[in-house]
C-alpha cells in the first residue's frame, strides 16, 4: 500500500531505487513487492522510460469505487451543466483528513482555465471547498487542524492565523458560500457551496475554479449564484431537504 500511494500527479513514474529511498525500504524488498504488484496489474513499467507507474488494475479498482459512489453519479451531469453556464471548471470535494479530495470534476472548455484532477488533494484551510466543509464541523476541528498542520502558507494569500481562519469559516457558515482568492495556488480563485445528505449533514463541497485575472466582480457574483443552485440541486437529488 505504501508503494501504491507514493505515486502522485506530480510524480507519476518512479524507479525501484527511488521508491526504495523514499520509503526507506531495502531495494530487494521493493523489487519483490513490485513484482507481485505487476502480476496484479496494480503497477506497470513504462517501456519508454523503464520506470514504474500505476497500472490498469489500480484504474479498474478506482472506477469500481467511483461507479458505486452515488454522490459522484448524481453530481457529474450537474457539474457539466454548471461548467456550460459559467465557462469555468467545477469539481466536487469531500474531506479526507486535513485535506479536500476531488471525487468528481469537469474541466472548462476555455484555453485559460484552472484544472483540478480527479483524486487531487488540497489543504482544508487554503481552499473554498475546505472552508465550506469546516463551516459544518464542530469548532474544535479548527483547533485540531491548526495544531496538526500548522496552517502552512502555500502562497502569500494563504490564511495562516487560526483567528483569521475562524472568521473566514464563520463567514462561510453565515453566507452559505466560501471563497478562495489565490490562497492555494497563486492566480487561481474559487467559490464553493455545501452539498447535503438526507440527514442534513454536509456530504461534500461543490466548487467552481477560475483564473482570478479574467473574472470580474459581476462574473464572480454570477458564478457564486450558479454554484449555490447546482449544489442545492445535487443535495435534492441525494434526498436532502432543499435549503
Amino acid at each position: 500500500m505504501e508503494i501504491l500511494h507514493i505515486f502522485s500527479n506530480e510524480q507519476p513514474e518512479l524507479s525501484v531505487a527511488e521508491i526504495s529511498r523514499r520509503l526507506s525500504m531495502h531495494k530487494s524488498v521493493v523489487s519483490r513487492l513490485v513484482a507481485t504488484l505487476r502480476e496484479w496489474r496494480m503497477v506497470e513499467q513504462n517501456p519508454a522510460t523503464g520506470r514504474l507507474r500505476l497500472g490498469v488494475g489500480a484504474f479498474e479498482l478506482g472506477m469500481r469505487f467511483a461507479n458505486q459512489e452515488p454522490l459522484r453519479r448524481v453530481a457529474l451531469p450537474l457539474l457539466a451543466a454548471l461548467v456550460k453556464k459559467t465557462k469555468h471548471s467545477a469539481h466536487v470535494s469531500i474531506r479526507d483528513g486535513w485535506n479536500t479530495l476531488v471525487i468528481a470534476t469537469i474541466e472548462s472548455p476555455e484555453a485559460l482555465r484552472v484544472i483540478m484532477r480527479l483524486g487531487e488533494r488540497r489543504m482544508l484551510h487554503a481552499t473554498a471547498a475546505g472552508k465550506v466543509l469546516l463551516a459544518h464541523m464542530p469548532e474544535e476541528v479548527l483547533e485540531d487542524l491548526a495544531r496538526e498542520t500548522g496552517l502552512p502558507a502555500l502562497t502569500s494569500c494563504t490564511i495562516t492565523d487560526l483567528e483569521a481562519l475562524r472568521r473566514a469559516v464563520a463567514r462561510a457558515r453565515r453566507e452559505g458560500i466560501a471563497w478562495n482568492n489565490g490562497e492555494s495556488t497563486r492566480g487561481a480563485g474559487a467559490v464553493a457551496a455545501p452539498i447535503f445528505e438526507p440527514g442534513g449533514a454536509i456530504a461534500a463541497a461543490l466548487s467552481s475554479v477560475f483564473p482570478l485575472a479574467v473574472v470580474s466582480k459581476p462574473d464572480r457574483i454570477m458564478i457564486a449564484h450558479e454554484v449555490e443552485q447546482a449544489a442545492a440541486e445535487i443535495s435534492a437529488a441525494l434526498g436532502a431537504a432543499r435549503p
